[in-house]
């Protein structure tokens, strides 16, 4: 009776892991100190990229966040000149003029 066959339903193999934040973080000090710790390959590259990319965004110096402020006004003084000369100027009048025809 292959017309009312109905197959079972796949098992679910799911295997509970105990979960200890504190033993993790205990891991990730240890690895940071570069003493022997239980992190797989791969985590040790994730905290060691975590460790590089982090101290970059910490070590900008004053000088910098004067440049980058410095360079943010004078983009920002740019694009108002531009908006200004584009649209409050006769100019733009006379584009949108002469593009309906008057």
């Amino acid at each position: 009776m292959g017309f009312f066959y109905r197959p079972k339903p796949k098992g679910f193999n799911y295997i509970p892991r105990y979960y200890d934040p504190e033993k993790e973080a205990w891991e990730k000090k240890k690895a940071e100190a570069g003493l022997n710790s239980n992190l797989s390959h791969e985590e040790e590259l994730r905290l060691q990229m975590r460790k590089k990319w982090g101290t970059e965004k910490d070590k900008e110096t004053p000088a910098e966040r004067r440049s980058k402020v410095l360079r943010a006004i004078i983009i920002g003084t740019v694009v108002v000149v531009a908006f200004y000369y584009i649209f409050c100027t006769p100019m733009f009048t006379n584009l949108i003029g002469g593009l309906m025809g008057k």
